[in-house]
């Protein structure tokens, strides 16, 4: 259908070019003149134009006026980050008529209040969960009044590092598959693993499992349209998350899906750091690929599934009424009545966030476990660009004696947002903060563990984009066995690492300083 309806556009376009084609000539034989072997314009044309340079010359200080009243009340109107507002305010002085275009066509979207309601409503916080007087469970109660989470016991969790592990663990319960594979991702590339994966799939779909695969458009901006159409003739359902044309240049581009969830049969379900490529097995130029992801059993997956099937049904426009009744939203938590009730105590907490998340609930959650930490607080994230309030968090937590760490990368692969990051380090290491770099390869892992009995793991990034913006989903999990782990795996990463010293990092080159102001200026718009 959408092939049929792109070449009837080119020919509806290329038909009135052709019928407005006379107009252009005749035009154009009106504007010029050919004589004696030159080609001028028109003295009506050059009479027009310099009425049009005579009103710029004298009425430029009356349009730029009026140019920055209306320029100061949209960004007024969008009640957007301060931050934001200076910098774009900067661009629209210094580069007037460049800089309208420029804020028009990447800026902040001034019909945002509007677009937010196109994405779902978050859901009734109403507080029917078991949530007790044990202090961990203020961060649950937190995120249950900001989005409704609830509180899940019964689970299974199983840390998978890296990719070999978890690319192992998923390609086995694909092929397992009975009923349904419901996938989606950030990032499938048409590579030798996202291949295998797909050749399972293909494999899978033989048998009469129903697939639906979601990805991002602009994240999986590279994924070869054979590829899709390989998955789509086999009988998979396919789709791009909020597909946009002219993608670098579009608004749209701003809300993209950065979650990373496979459920199937109800039964398992994945979710975490990793995408579907080769370079996540550190084959990459960035080398070795440190990541975390987690299979998970029991209560969440029906959660996970939840998020994916509302995704699935903003992207396609179905009601989620009409689906299978095995997959529908509504009948969901009820999938093949499966008994979770054998499964080991572990209680955790599926939270989602979006554009449309007016708490950005996730990072009320990670702001929670920074502020109520006793003993330590560890971070591993890729970016450190939080904002001012996890920032101040951050500090505080060291400033009052709690042992916190931050793992990031030593290398860089998104060139603005690196330098972003570092320019927080200096105010962190003076707040007492332990950062570390790591050197083994790059790392990609989004978790925290919190004293010895809480951890986080999942997609959001410690970056405004994430934490604001993109679609993310983060598991928050209460469980003393499960933080050790994460804590152990912690331990090794730092082993890789090289610490920071205050005295050394004050002492790194300028042209480095001068890359990190660029950065901190840029990281109002991440």
């Amino acid at each position: 259908m959408w092939r049929k309806t792109k070449l009837i556009m080119i020919l509806m376009f290329v038909a009135f070019i052709i019928g407005f084609s006379p107009t252009i000539i005749r035009f154009l034989s009106d504007a010029l003149i050919y004589s004696a072997g030159k080609l001028s314009l028109h003295p009506h044309i050059v009479a027009v134009i310099n009425s049009f340079v005579y009103i710029l010359k004298h009425y430029a200080w009356h349009i730029m006026f009026v140019y920055a009243l209306i320029v100061a009340f949209m960004i007024f109107m969008e009640g957007q980050n301060p931050d934001r507002t200076i910098l774009w305010m900067f661009v629209l002085v210094f580069v007037p008529v460049l800089g309208l275009i420029i804020y028009f066509i990447i800026g902040p979207d001034p019909e945002n209040y509007t677009k937010r309601k196109s994405f779902r409503l978050a859901k009734p916080t109403v507080d029917n969960t078991p949530f007790t007087s044990d202090r961990r469970y203020a961060i649950g109660k937190l995120l249950h009044s900001c989005s409704g989470a609830d509180l899940l016991i019964h689970n299974r969790v199983k840390i998978l590092i890296n990719g070999d592990e978890t690319f192992s663990a998923i390609i086995d319960a694909l092929q397992k598959a009975e009923h349904y594979i419901h996938m989606e991702f950030f990032i499938i590339k048409d590579d030798e693993i996202g291949r295998e994966i797909r050749d399972v799939l293909l494999e899978v779909a033989k048998r009469g499992v129903k697939i639906r695969v979601l990805y991002d458009a602009i994240g999986s901006w590279s994924l070869t349209k054979k590829y899709v159409d390989t998955l789509i003739d086999a009988g998979i359902e396919c789709h791009s998350f909020t597909p946009v044309s002219f993608a670098r240049f579009r608004r749209k581009m701003n809300f993209r899906n950065h979650r990373k969830i496979i459920v199937i049969d109800s039964k398992i379900a994945f979710t975490g750091g990793l995408n579907i490529g080769d370079e996540y097995l550190g084959k990459g130029p960035l080398g070795h690929w440190r990541d975390t992801h987690v299979e998970l059993e029991g209560e969440c997956v029906a959660e996970l599934h939840k998020i994916f099937l509302d995704d699935w049904c903003f992207r396609t426009g179905e009601n989620p009424d009409k689906i299978d009744k095995n997959l529908s939203c509504a009948n969901n938590e009820n999938d093949f009545e499966i008994d979770h009730s054998s499964l080991p105590i572990v209680p955790l907490q599926v939270v989602e966030s979006d554009a449309s998340d007016a708490w950005h609930t996730i990072s009320q959650g990670y702001f929670s476990m920074i502020t109520k930490a006793k003993s330590r607080i560890w971070i591993t994230t890729p970016y450190l660009v939080p904002g001012p309030s996890l920032m101040t968090a951050i500090a505080n937590a060291a400033l009052a004696g709690v042992d916190v760490r931050i793992i990031v990368p030593s290398t860089k692969d998104h060139f603005l947002v690196f330098w972003a990051s570092r320019n927080n380090y200096a105010y962190l290491l003076r707040a007492g903060v332990k950062i570390f770099l790591y050197e083994k390869g790059f790392v990609h892992a989004k978790s925290l563990v919190m004293d010895n009995n809480v951890c986080s793991v999942g997609t959001c990034n410690m970056d405004v984009r994430s934490l604001e913006i993109n679609f993310e989903n983060q598991l928050f999990i209460y469980n003393e066995e499960t933080t050790e782990q994460l804590a152990e795996q912690f331990e090794k990463d730092f082993d890789d690492s090289h610490q920071l010293d205050l005295n050394e990092w004050t002492k790194r080159p300028l042209w480095q300083k001068v890359f990190e102001s660029f950065g901190k200026l840029y990281s109002a718009q991440i």
